[in-house]
């Protein structure tokens, strides 16, 4: 048994080995970061490297010399939350009374589920699953400033919106019946050899009235991060959703709190499954 759990820490220090990086600005649109990230590219391209790891070096030093920080996927939900971040510089979030938050867009998961193998996951089930994240998400901000649910509500008040995009989910075989799988950040020993879905959105933070863009986030996460110890507990079908849900509306939660000068204690609670 010993020998088994010292071949599994190993192996999931080795897993950690190869992280992606990420390169933060949050001081840059979306935009403008894949034009970076292209002419950087270009530039790689037009080189005479043929070794990756090099490759690789002088991207990331291209970006650093663009102004970029070039962390580990780990590092930049450490450091700022999302993997992608921009915050408008003029906005003074203390101004705002209320947040309206919106649907959530789940265009892109619907398109994008015919392309994976062997689905079972019904429109139906996927537009529960947009309402439970907006749920979340509601009750998260909620703890910052008040959240109204109808759009006539804003009427006389400075209001945020907040539009979310669900874009990408990935379904697991756990035991006999097929779930969602998706990345978590609350078991402290993930099991190598997982499954490797991702589970993406975006979202955009706008002035309710004005409709300028004030925040851009987004975020991807593997299904693997989230995975149960061995014999822990019963698996819910959608449970491992619903933890990243969690994990990102308290962190954007964090965000607007930090913005608007208030402290925040974050909500969420550990999870080992």
């Amino acid at each position: 048994m010993k020998n088994i759990l010292i071949i599994l820490l190993l192996m999931v220090i080795a897993s950690g080995c190869a992280s992606k990086m990420v390169y933060l600005n949050s001081g840059k649109p979306p935009e403008e970061v894949q034009k970076d990230k292209d002419d950087c590219q270009m530039q790689v391209d037009a080189s005479d490297f043929k070794d990756t790891g090099l490759k690789q070096n002088k991207f990331e030093q291209c970006m650093k010399d663009k102004g970029y920080n070039v962390v580990s996927e780990d590092k930049a939900e450490e450091i700022q939350g999302f993997k992608g971040l921009w915050v408008n510089p003029q906005t003074d979030f203390k101004a705002y009374e209320a947040i309206f938050v919106d649907n959530v867009d789940l265009s892109e998961v619907k398109e994008r589920k015919s392309s994976i193998p062997d689905s079972k996951i019904t429109d139906e089930e996927i537009n529960n699953l947009g309402v439970e994240m907006l749920k979340r998400f509601s009750k998260a901000l909620d703890n910052i400033m008040p959240v109204i649910s109808r759009r006539e509500d804003a009427a006389g008040k400075k209001v945020l919106y907040v539009g979310l995009k669900l874009n990408n989910i990935s379904q697991t075989n756990v035991g006999l019946s097929a779930t969602l799988g998706v990345a978590g950040h609350f078991s402290p020993v993930p099991l190598p050899g997982g499954p490797e879905g991702t589970f993406s959105f975006e979202g955009v933070i706008e002035d309710f009235s004005e409709k300028e863009r004030l925040i851009t986030i987004s975020d991807e996460t593997k299904s693997s991060k989230n995975s149960a110890f061995v014999g822990g507990g019963n698996f819910s079908r959608w449970q491992k959703a619903y933890n990243i849900m969690d994990y990102w509306a308290d962190h954007l939660a964090g965000l607007l709190a930090k913005l608007r000068g208030e402290a925040y204690k974050s909500k969420l609670r550990i999870k080992i499954f």
